[in-house]
């Protein structure tokens, strides 16, 4: 039966969460980044035996704990002058009161960018323009601004995957895939049933090859759908550079979310 425990090292007790999976073969553990430590448990394995795995990593845990509880606090905010990096740009935030809440990529004039090239290098400071009434309270600004930042980037992010989708699935063989972007709390990326593909709206935060590298791994899953050594060979096929990528994304992805 799924639960919480705890388990003890040094005299501090840890909460745990236990979850059981008849899809499981293997006991897993996972620390989270916001601290939340998940016991995965196959269903024919007994509760004693998951929570004596993970008392014997103890201090695994409380070294994770600590690396997760010393990284800084990614700034999340929406104010005027801020920045937020989007495709592998870093876009200066130009707040203005406007009729409705709005988000667009622009020039230093205002002008519309959405169709300007990725690199940035002679067009000057990349701006994202963020509209909201005058009447908001500073909360309901904030809330505004990142529904309509998420939307935008939703918006621009599906359009500008769609070249990477089609690129892959050439490489791979399979028909090209209708691409979605949308949050997601415990995935980068996945496969639908239809053959489609979702990408995790955050990590379009990051760099541009890793973006490019989660697309690619997802398109290797319609052929498939395992992390087998065949999959994985494909997706050195299509991306021989791919481990960097995964590096990067276990290394620097807690930063996107």
């Amino acid at each position: 039966m799924n639960g919480r425990d705890s388990v003890v090292f040094d005299g501090a007790e840890y909460p745990v969460s236990v979850v059981f999976s008849a899809k499981r073969r293997t006991i897993g553990l996972t620390v989270k980044a916001d601290g939340e430590i998940v016991l995965r448990v196959p269903k024919n394995a007994s509760r004693e035996e998951a929570l004596s795995f993970a008392q014997s990593k103890a201090e695994w845990i409380v070294k994770h704990l600590e690396r997760f509880a010393a990284r800084p606090v990614p700034h999340q905010g929406y104010a005027d002058g801020g920045t937020i990096p989007f495709f592998g740009e870093t876009y200066v935030i130009r707040r203005a009161v406007g009729s409705c809440v709005s988000a667009r990529f622009a020039g230093e004039t205002g002008e519309e960018a959405e169709d300007a090239p990725v690199s940035g290098a002679e067009c000057g400071p990349r701006v994202l323009l963020l509209t909201v009434p005058e009447d908001f309270s500073a909360e309901e600004a904030e809330g505004a601004c990142r529904s309509a930042v998420m939307f935008l980037f939703r918006r621009e992010g599906t359009r500008r995957l769609k070249p990477f989708a089609e690129k892959y699935a050439k490489l791979s063989g399979v028909a090209a895939p209708q691409i979605r972007v949308r949050h997601q709390k415990r995935k980068w990326g996945c496969c639908t049933p239809k053959n489609g593909i979702i990408i995790n709206v955050n990590v379009l935060l990051g760099p541009v090859f890793v973006i490019e590298y989660l697309v690619a791994h997802e398109v290797c899953h319609l052929r498939f759908r395992n992390h087998q050594q065949e999959f994985w060979g494909e997706v050195e096929r299509v991306m021989p550079e791919y481990r960097e990528a995964e590096r990067v994304l276990k290394e620097e992805g807690w930063k996107w979310v």
